[in-house]
């Protein structure tokens, strides 16, 4: 075999988590480290990059053109969120403390509040290449905060009136409303290590291989030895001397598992897989956020942008493009998150809304619950990558989230109607039509948006992974995602994910002691 496809460490998927991981594991340069990506180059486009389509669109495609603009993948039946980040998966927000306390509490012991905090306090020092011995942990860094257009202050004045006040960051527990901080493209999809916005030399001892999906896990016993992929010239076999570490999400994780033998006994044997250890929580515990999207197309503001809604914010716009710093990458849209009350006597923020302006004019509001109840599965049906997943996604299954999710659209609705919002746009979609409880339900069932998908390989009590993140099982495979957080966090899960890559980096980096490695042969 040859030396390029045996090395210490594979780690599948290079996301934000396989990212963080990779440039932990690098640091140590006794470490041969192999990220197996199954996207290119060219299918790295930020997902808030993605504008809508210009030209006027059916109706019954107007849900599709909010999707395509929240960077979210419509799917009418299953709504199932992938493994990259999704919608506001790429605004950098913490989540709160009480997220990862409820972690800890339910048998998933260190990873709290304080192990997170540590490893976003590192990851931003990173980042802004802090060398010193002091950073301001309290708050994510602003350095990637999206310039404001006329039309987003137009939307923060009309949720001003809402008693909904804006903030430079979301921590706390009050509802409020941030241009909040965005990762700019946080992965190895360029075969290139930049994990972080400033980007970093190449390292000679990480390998990234772009268009290689992870077919199945490679045993000796209950020991993973390796990966078998396949790649547009045909299947190829990689060794790793010391881990395999998955990090390819809350679908590819579990689907991989199970096709690898790993799993319920019972859907293994009904997909015609061998059991090569048992693992009955992998595929369960699937949470996601299942929202749905406004459309609005604009009332006084000009077909051909969002920006100038009169000659002064249109001029203040230009300047801020002009003077933007060149080597921060440039947004078609800026996007607001608020959080804030279904039901002004609730106790605490349950909701939040995704503001996003259409270049071709006009805006997106998408609301989604923050803490869902519903729990679904995701199985494979056949040992093939080819054989579909079997999902059962649970969107609204609990009388809780159903009930949150009609609140939350009514109070979506109520922003709308505010001025001076109101006075500038019009809804198009879903329409008048979509009012009483049974519609709006039908409405985001069937055209609603996913949201952030976390869980099927959790950690806690019973779960897939144990607190070291290894499988259970298994020997030398771990998973390092969203997949092993328990519940979602009230903040959005690429800055979570890329912390559990980031911890995750800091058990196995510098576990390799053999002699230093020269570089690839």
């Amino acid at each position: 075999m040859s030396s390029k496809k045996i090395v210490d460490y594979i780690i599948v998927g290079g996301g934000a988590a396989g990212s963080a991981l990779a440039h932990r594991l690098g640091e140590n340069p006794q470490n041969r480290v192999l990220v197996i990506e199954a996207a290119g180059p060219d299918e790295r486009r930020h997902p808030m990059l993605s504008g809508a389509a210009q030209a006027p669109i059916a109706p019954k495609a107007r849900n599709r053109q909010a999707s395509r603009t929240l960077g979210m993948s419509h799917r009418s039946t299953d709504g199932l969120a992938g493994g990259r980040a999704e919608a506001s998966g790429t605004i950098r927000s913490r989540g709160g403390e009480a997220d990862y306390a409820t972690w800890e509490a339910a048998g998933a012991t260190g990873w709290n509040w304080a192990r997170f905090q540590g490893a976003f306090t590192a990851m931003e020092r990173q980042a802004a290449g802090v060398t010193g011995p002091h950073v301001d942990d309290s708050r994510p860094s602003a350095e990637a905060v999206s310039p404001p257009d006329a039309t987003s202050e137009l939307w923060i004045r009309t949720l001003a009136r809402q008693g909904i006040d804006t903030v430079e960051e979301l921590g706390g527990e009050r509802t409020r409303v941030a241009y909040p901080p965005q990762s700019v493209p946080t992965d190895l999809r360029t075969g290139t290590v930049r994990p972080f916005p400033h980007g970093y030399p190449r390292r000679r001892n990480v390998r990234v291989r772009l268009h290689c999906t992870a077919r199945r896990i490679l045993f000796d016993g209950t020991t993973a030895i390796g990966v078998e992929a396949v790649t547009p010239r045909g299947a190829v076999r990689f060794t790793a001397r010391r881990e395999v570490i998955l990090c390819a999400g809350a679908v590819g994780n579990p689907l991989l598992l199970e096709r690898s033998g790993v799993g319920d006994s019972e859907v293994l044997t009904t997909a015609g897989v061998h059991l090569v250890a048992a693992n009955p929580a992998v595929g369960g515990n699937l949470r996601q956020r299942r929202g749905a999207a406004f459309t609005l197309r604009p009332h006084g503001v000009p077909e051909h942008g969002p920006d100038p809604v009169t000659p002064a914010a249109g001029l203040g716009a230009w300047l801020r493009r002009a003077l933007r710093r060149p080597d921060v990458p440039t947004r078609e849209t800026t996007s607001i998150l608020a959080v804030l009350n279904s039901d002004r006597e609730a106790s605490g923020p349950d909701m939040e809304l995704l503001f996003t302006p259409i270049p071709a004019g006009g805006a997106t509001v998408a609301f989604f619950p923050r803490s869902p109840t519903s729990v679904g599965t995701v199985h494979i049906s056949g040992p093939a990558l080819k054989d579909p997943p079997r999902l059962v996604p649970g969107h609204l299954s609990t009388d809780q989230d159903r009930e949150l999710t009609v609140a939350a659209f009514a109070r979506t609705r109520e922003i709308l109607a505010g001025e001076p919002f109101a006075s500038a746009m019009t809804e198009t979609f879903p329409g008048a039509d979509v009012a009483d409880p049974a519609d709006v339900l039908r409405y985001v069932r069937e055209d609603g948006v996913t949201e952030q998908a976390v869980g099927t390989c959790a950690l806690g009590l019973g779960g897939v992974v144990d607190d070291e993140l290894r499988v259970r099982g298994t020997h030398r495979l771990r998973v390092a995602d969203a997949s092993v957080m328990p519940t979602l966090t009230t903040g959005d899960t690429e800055a979570a994910s890329m912390a559990v890559g980031w911890i995750a980096g800091d058990v196995l980096r510098n576990a390799n002691t053999r002699s230093r490695w020269s570089g690839w042969t």
